[in-house]
């Protein structure tokens, strides 16, 4: 699958111009590589049954190609780079998963 249906947009979405993804409520916000965004009316879990993106956050999904660095303590918490040098936090309950699906996918060495 290259490209995903939102609802509320008429043309598909090509997947690998996701960067990562924001849940407001029953929304999600979706962040875009060219720097704009767009909400829309599918929720964050949606999005996790339907790609292959890691779940950082109760409310925050990665898109594992646009990471530069993660970094995970020994003292249980965590954090991953994005390429546009966003630094978001990883959940103490996430990093685990997310180590493994970071090196699984990207081959990133924690720290």
């Amino acid at each position: 699958m290259e490209s995903i249906h939102l609802i509320g947009h008429p043309n598909p979405v090509l997947i690998s111009s996701i960067v990562w993804l924001e849940g407001e409520a029953n929304y999600t916000r979706v962040h875009y590589q060219s720097g704009g965004f767009s909400i829309v009316t599918q929720s964050l879990h949606w999005f996790e049954q339907h790609l292959n993106f890691v779940r950082i956050h109760r409310s925050a999904i990665i898109n594992p190609i646009y990471v530069q660095e993660f970094v995970q303590k020994r003292g249980r918490s965590g954090w991953v780079r994005l390429v546009d040098d966003r630094v978001m936090p990883v959940s103490r309950n996430r990093l685990e998963h997310t180590a493994s699906r970071l090196i699984q996918e990207t081959n990133f060495l924690t720290s």
